[in-house]
């Protein structure tokens, strides 16, 4: 009988202990999701006026998060004081218990053996009932954690928007501005990589969607000699909208710094090419000007200044 009972006190320790740690986890879940938003908007402060639907969506989140942490630790506050109210009966009982005289009657200030029995039925029912509750508790906490996975999504997307809404126009050109053009060069020498894409621009709000690609040690016929740059149409919303095959002169633009000579290079598409077709998935393969401006060609004027070059992509849209 003595060793029954110590089995209950060491469950009823082990449930007061799963408790303590769900309230804990939600607390620190609940700290972490603060510090992130705080960093977010110090971060960027105009996300408030730039993106006011996804903020609003994104406060809707945040304070269903707060919610279901709210009710999660009540739980496990009631939980807790449940575990200590058991664990006073459960002390007493075995006092009683290993007192009592089973072969005989008992005494007359003691319960009788078969009642302190039935209690300790009772209470192993309810601490078996308190456990299903630390098992529902330990699901939620699994739940926040999946909505946190979700909404740092959500904040992903924020952050993407806020950095398209910087660098994309809408009036069919992008000035491009490549930083750290040595780091991005030598990259692309040793193969790291060999690519990377602009941000993205517009014909106009509801227009064609479009970048460019740029190859610093060249693609194809100017591999190793030539800067290469490409143009890409996008996919966008409003596709439907719009007139394909995409017929629009593209020009590029590699700028003097000193406005002295620029180097120019322009393209119209050929509408029977797949790149210019209306895209089904993100991009279209890209196209344009593989032998756009010689390497040697780059000390001759101040087209790289301060580890930095500047490309200009026009696009024609005075017929759309």
């Amino acid at each position: 009988m003595r060793n029954r009972f110590s089995a209950k006190g060491k469950r009823k320790s082990n449930l007061e202990q799963a408790s303590s740690h769900h309230s804990v986890l939600l607390l620190q879940l609940a700290t972490r999701l603060g510090k992130e938003v705080e960093v977010l908007l110090t971060r960027d402060p105009r996300i408030m006026s730039r993106s006011p639907q996804l903020l609003t969506n994104y406060d809707s989140l945040i304070q269903d998060l707060q919610n279901q942490m709210q009710t999660s630790i009540d739980g496990a506050r009631n939980l807790q004081a449940k575990c200590q109210e058991h664990s006073g009966r459960i002390t007493s009982l075995e006092r009683q218990m290993a007192s009592g005289n089973v072969s005989g009657a008992a005494p007359s200030n003691q319960r009788p053996p078969e009642d302190a029995r039935r209690d300790l039925g009772n209470i192993k029912r309810q601490l078996d009932t308190n456990q299903e509750s630390a098992r529902r508790q330990e699901r939620r906490v699994e739940s926040i954690e999946h909505t946190l996975a979700l909404r740092n999504v959500t904040l992903a997307d924020l952050e993407e928007y806020v950095r398209q809404q910087e660098f994309s126009s809408y009036d069919g050109q992008l000035l491009w501005k490549i930083s750290d053009y040595a780091r991005k060069r030598n990259d692309a020498v040793t193969g790291q990589q060999v690519s990377f894409y602009s941000p993205c621009f517009y014909t106009s709000r509801h227009g064609y969607k479009m970048c460019a690609r740029l190859y610093l040690n060249g693609d194809g016929m100017g591999r190793g000699t030539h800067i290469s740059v490409f143009f890409v149409v996008m996919r966008s919303q409003y596709d439907a909208l719009l007139r394909w095959p995409f017929r629009q002169k593209v020009t590029f633009m590699l700028l003097d710094q000193d406005n002295v000579e620029h180097v120019i290079d322009a393209f119209r598409p050929d509408p029977s090419s797949s790149s210019f077709q209306r895209p089904r998935r993100e991009t279209n393969i890209a196209s344009g000007c593989p032998m756009f401006c010689s390497l040697a060609e780059l000390n001759n004027h101040a087209y790289m200044r301060d580890d930095a070059m500047f490309l200009k992509i026009i696009v024609d849209t005075t017929d759309l």
